[in-house]
């Protein structure tokens, strides 16, 4: 691959919600293999989910794609004042740190690519087409316990863990990070 090779086209709610059924469920379920047994990872928890960002202000998609074939996607939105983002903290963070603004903070919900363009650069290149340009101050997500790929990446990326969370009653503990926008260049 190379980088005249992936293409990006970025949605808003209203065009992401066309294609829930046809590109980003189906992308989930293809980079989501090994965890999509588990109730909470099922593809219609998946896209309630998303159905859920895609009501949250400021929300954004960005799908990769070859040709016409999508190989991965990002999306999240900005945290609106009294977000419940944080609600789900389970470690101490310094005061302050999870007051939002509207402007404060984005919310980096999901990036996957399907397993057959792993490894290859395209999580790097949708992480940076969504997150460079937000207007937010740091952008925040959050990363399974036991993905060490995804963690490793994202350290090189410049991300820092600041604590556990645990988003809702029957999710897993995930690590909380943030990274400081913009990126670097």
């Amino acid at each position: 691959m190379t980088s005249t090779d992936l293409a990006f086209s970025r949605h808003d709610a209203a065009s992401a919600e066309k294609l829930l059924d046809t590109v980003i469920v189906p992308l989930y379920e293809a980079s989501h293999a090994d965890v999509i047994g588990n109730p909470f990872y099922s593809s219609e928890r998946f896209a309630e989910r998303v159905r859920g960002y895609c009501a949250a202000p400021g929300f954004e998609i960005v799908v990769a794609r070859v040709g016409d074939r999508p190989l991965g996607q990002a999306f999240g939105y900005a945290l609106p004042p009294k977000a419940r983002w944080w609600n789900g903290l389970t470690t101490p963070v310094p005061e302050g740190f999870t007051e939002e603004t509207g402007a404060r903070t984005f919310a980096f919900n999901e990036l996957m690519v399907v397993p057959e363009w792993q490894g290859k650069g395209v999580a790097h290149a949708l992480h940076d087409e969504l997150l460079n340009g937000r207007a937010e101050e740091r952008a925040t997500l959050l990363v399974r316990e036991d993905n060490a790929p995804a963690q490793a990446a994202y350290a090189r990326w410049g991300w820092q863990k600041i604590g556990k969370l645990r988003p809702f009653p029957d999710a897993p503990h995930f690590d909380a990070m943030v990274i400081e926008l913009p990126l670097p260049t």
